[in-house]
């Protein structure tokens, strides 16, 4: 009854998309240019809160988006 079945590794099916060839300066590109245009642009229209906002709403869906994903950008390195 307390015994747990261990976790198997998430295999990559066929059909799924690999992105190894991303380097990681490309996915802080990624990361920070549509952070950078939008900064600029709610500042242009006079939005302050949407400029702290929107900031604090991307950083979160990365993690979120990160942290599900089990950080495969980070840990890609790693496994060469």
């Amino acid at each position: 009854m307390g015994k747990k079945k261990p976790k198997k590794k998430q295999q990559e099916q066929p059909g799924t998309r690999n992105y190894d060839w991303i380097p990681l300066w490309g996915w802080i590109l990624i990361f920070i240019v549509p952070l950078i245009v939008s900064e600029y642009m709610f500042y242009v229209a006079g939005r302050q809160l949407s400029m702290v906002l929107f900031p604090i709403a991307w950083i979160g869906f990365w993690y979120t988006l990160m942290k599900r994903s089990g950080w495969p950008i980070l840990k890609k390195d790693q496994d060469k």
